[in-house]
């Protein structure tokens, strides 16, 4: 854990200034190959302009994607990022194998502990070079994420589950599944394993996201598996109902304690370190808060019921938040934190579920013509009363393709005028000199 003391100095002159050294000269690189990237980039979506214009239309916009998709490309775009960034630290060459890989590893089984051991030692045979190659992917990573569509996207997911298998086998010893003691709490299954699975999803094709599968696994998978954390934070004898036992703090109270020493902000130490003696005081209400909260979630998500996830949704992000402050302690502080921890992770892919399941923006077209035809019908059939605006707006393409292939009225009537608001907006903000000749 962060603040444990190798036995030597971390933060060796020669090394630091080595590392710096390195990351300047390879970051001018970096970002001459960036430079040639972005003119390509520019130049390609140029030429591509004119055509996008045609399809969308005058006055259109073309669909950003489906909005789970790009919470999740967004959202752990942003976090490989921030992990690149938190490999800039002057520990990192020299701390990780003894301060991160190693200490992950100390309670998992002896094949867990030799992998550990394995990779800690390929680390410190170049410390540099590892440290440096390390920023660079994870940066890379984020940005590929953040900026690219389409292909280009679906790679960027299969290179980051493979960057997050490696992150998780040998950096989080499997996220200490195999340890004693582990729970949703303390970071069970490992950020990286998160990770790996957000990458899978924006790896799939645009044609699944179109339909709501992505949404519905995906939160019958997390809830699958808060249910087992329930179950696993309510068994007896792992010490989770006692605040206090045989004179010594119980696991999360000690973990609160414990964080409470890492070098961080006084205000941070201090919320620590109530919670610890809060916990202490009120060990048993505490864990049953726990247990009942990833149950209720587990088994809302798994039901996949839309009404009920977004209540629960919230409740969850407001949850993780809490522990990630309290139990946690940002996971990224003491100067050898190499992410942010479980938590915002589990909130992006939740929310990304739920988005998956309520998104109904399908393109005109491909094999989708019949989720087509069944989206306009069910337009048709609630015009009057009324939907909501951001349903609207999704939709706007496909009514507007199906009422340009109706049979037009010379003299619409009054409730067609209504029905139909966003096709009057279309028209008047491009001249339709086509549809008049049509007639």
């Amino acid at each position: 854990m962060p603040g444990m003391s190798p036995g030597f100095n971390v933060t060796d002159p020669k090394v630091v200034s080595a590392f710096r050294s390195a990351l300047i000269h390879q970051g001018l690189l970096a970002l001459a190959i960036l430079a040639l990237i972005a003119v390509a980039w520019l130049v390609v979506r140029r030429r591509g302009r004119a055509g996008a214009a045609d399809e969308v239309g005058a006055g259109g916009r073309a669909p950003a994607g489906p909005a789970g998709r790009l919470v999740l490309a967004v959202g752990f775009g942003n976090l490989w990022l921030f992990d690149g960034i938190l490999q800039l630290q002057p520990k990192m060459p020299l701390g990780l194998p003894s301060l991160v890989i190693e200490p992950a590893a100390e309670s998992s089984p002896h094949w867990v502990q030799a992998m550990a051991h394995w990779a800690g030692a390929i680390w410190s045979d170049h410390p540099v070079g590892a440290a440096t190659g390390t920023v660079w992917v994870e940066v890379g990573l984020g940005l590929w994420l953040l900026a690219s569509r389409g292909p280009l996207a679906r790679l960027a997911g299969v290179a980051s589950v493979g960057w997050g298998l490696a992150v998780w086998i040998f950096g989080e010893s499997f996220g200490g599944i195999f340890a004693s003691g582990q729970s949703w709490l303390t970071g069970a299954p490992g950020a990286a394993a998160i990770y790996v699975v957000a990458g899978a999803l924006i790896a799939l094709p645009e044609r699944a996201w179109r339909s709501r599968w992505p949404g519905r696994l995906t939160l019958a998978g997390l809830g699958v598996f808060l249910i087992g954390m329930a179950v696993l934070q309510a068994w007896p004898g792992r010490g989770s109902w006692q605040g206090v036992s045989h004179g010594q703090l119980g696991s999360l109270a000690g973990m609160a304690e414990s964080m409470a020493l890492t070098p961080q902000p006084g205000f941070l130490s201090g919320w620590l370190a109530s919670f610890a003696t809060f916990d202490a005081a009120h060990g048993f209400a505490v864990n049953l808060f726990f247990v009942i909260a990833l149950g209720v979630t587990g088994g809302v998500f798994v039901a996949g019921r839309a009404r009920l996830i977004r209540p629960v949704l919230i409740g969850f992000g407001i949850v993780s938040l809490v522990v990630w402050v309290l139990v946690q302690d940002l996971a990224f502080l003491g100067g050898v934190g190499t992410d942010p921890g479980s938590m915002i992770p589990f909130i992006l892919l939740a929310t990304a579920g739920y988005l998956a399941i309520q998104d109904r923006g399908i393109e005109v077209g491909g094999e989708d013509s019949g989720a087509v035809d069944s989206d306009s019908s069910s337009d048709s059939s609630s015009a009057g009363s009324g939907s909501s605006s951001a349903e609207k707006e999704r939709s706007w393409p496909v009514r507007t393709a199906i009422e340009a292939l109706r049979p037009v009225s010379r003299s619409p009537t009054s409730s067609q005028a209504l029905a139909m608001p966003t096709i009057r907006e279309v028209t008047s903000a491009s001249p339709m000199s086509w549809t008049g000749s049509m007639l």
